[in-house]
Formats: C-alpha cells, structure tokens, sequence
C-alpha cells in the first residue's frame, strides 16, 4: 500500500476509534492545539470533526461538560491557507490525567490534533510537537507514564523504537495500523539492510580493485628497475601472481600461493615489497 493511503488510513481509524475517556482525550486534543486567550485553534480537520462531530463517535456529548459549559466553535478560512476551526473552552478543561489508563486516552487525543508518524528515506519515528512551555510540561509528565523510551527537544516529543511506536498506536486507538506498521517496519529494515549490504560489497569491490591496480603498478616498476631480482622468493612470487592475475583480491592471491597463505598475509607481504622499493 502507498505510505500516503497507508496514513490515510491510519488517521481514519484514529478518527472512528471507540471513546473510553471522554473527559482525559478531549484535554490531550486541546493541549495539543494553539491556545490564544481561551480560544483553542486547529487546521487538522480530523481533530476537530473527532471533538464534535459530524459522524458517530463525537467526543464533547461524551464528556462530563457537556450541558455545563457553552461550547463555541467557528471556522476561519484565508487565501493560500488551510481553514482553522477555533473552539471556546473553560481552561479548567486541560487536566493531567492521573492514571495510565487515562493517560493513554490523554495521548490519544494529543496524537489527534499534534501527533505524526514519518518516514524520512531510512527509518522511520513518531512524533508529538506541542506549540508551547506549558503544554510541553504537562505532555513530558504524561509520557513518563507511558515507560517508553521518548527523546526531547524543546517541545518536540519522539520515538524511534519500532516497538515502541507500535505501543502507542495499539495504545491509542490504531490497532489495524500498529499491525500494519509491524509489517511496514519489517519490511522497510529489511531493504535498508540489503542496501547497506549491497553499499558494503560495492566499497569493499572497489578498494579491491584500487589496491590491484596500485599493487600491479609496483609491481612492473619493480621488474623494470631491476629490484624484482633481489627480493626474497616470497615476496617475488607475489609479484609474479599479480602480474599474471591483475584483477585477482588479495585472498586469491593468497589461495594461489604454494602453500597458500591467508589475505592478511599477502597484504604484509605487499607492505615489505612496498618499504623495499621507498627504500624503507
């Protein structure tokens, strides 16, 4: 599946998931959100039809404020721009939940209106990004429940564990998509490892094929000054091999000496044929 629809998907199983805690997930959302005196933004559509609908699964009816509180909502919209839709809260609503529970539905409704999941060309990691210091405080002690290695920068929260973001998204709703993203990640580490193989094998060809060249250089420089003859029969039978196999590795080298003799071996050898002729 296309990682576009594959997210796609994802965010619409966060949007229809069921509701267990009204209350702590309508406090993650608007935490997650941009707050300017009372007045709560957003430009993520999903989090803002998850709060009040429409569709079946609406949050505020669900909640203990619902009937208590007014609830104001508008929609702005401006040229080159997503549309924003702006809600009006009591602030008392924003609460740190007080058990994991609670947490869980607290970090499900923060994903909702700040959270991402991204895969840069290798890798992958989720991410909370909340707007301010305050809302950053509360999202670190609420993630400290959770037991999940997250790393901090200022008000970016993030995860790079595979099991890790498999957790959360179990834990917050998404278990079509944890399940997925468990074959996703496979997957993805699966290619990346052939390719750093493969990156290995071509860096490890080409030094082979530098090291011949250089290795043949010396060797005919050798045969042409007249210092092939004073060297000790092994080191010329070295310089006999890769004259007569230019392209052959260092451990073929090595197999076709009588006896033969290992790479590590061979490349000594090449090292006191290279400080004979600097005149080491």
């Amino acid at each position: 599946m296309d990682k576009d629809i594959w997210l796609s998907t994802l965010w619409d199983e966060w949007l229809t998931s069921p509701v267990k805690h009204a209350d702590a997930e309508v406090s993650g959302l608007l935490t997650g959100m941009r707050r300017s005196n009372g007045t709560f933004s957003t430009n993520r559509l999903r989090a803002a039809r998850r709060l009040t609908g429409p569709g079946k699964v609406r949050l505020w009816p669900l909640t203990s404020y619902a009937g208590k509180f007014p609830l104001g909502i508008s929609m702005a919209t401006s040229p080159g721009r997503k549309p924003s839709v702006k809600f009006t809260f009591p602030p008392r609503i924003l609460k740190a939940p007080s058990g994991i529970n609670t947490a869980w539905a607290w970090l499900k409704g923060l994903w909702g209106s700040t959270g991402g999941l991204y895969f840069p060309r290798t890798g992958y990691y989720l991410a909370l990004i909340v707007s301010d210091a305050e809302a950053s405080r509360m999202t670190q002690g609420v993630l400290e429940l959770t037991g999940l290695s997250w790393s901090r920068h200022k008000n970016a929260f993030t995860l790079r564990n595979h099991d890790d973001i498999t957790t959360f998204l179990y834990n917050a709703g998404m278990t079509s998509g944890a399940l997925d993203f468990e074959g996703r990640a496979v997957i993805r580490s699966a290619r990346n490892k052939a390719n750093l193989e493969r990156n290995y094998d071509a860096a490890n060809i080409a030094r082979s094929v530098k090291a011949a060249g250089e290795q043949l250089r010396l060797a005919e420089k050798l045969v042409s000054s007249g210092i092939f003859e004073a060297l000790p029969e092994k080191l010329k039978e070295v310089v006999r091999l890769r004259l007569s196999f230019p392209e052959a590795s260092l451990e073929e080298i090595g197999e076709k000496l009588n006896p033969p003799v290992r790479k590590s071996t061979v490349a000594y050898r090449w090292k006191k044929i290279q400080a004979i002729t600097e005149g080491k």
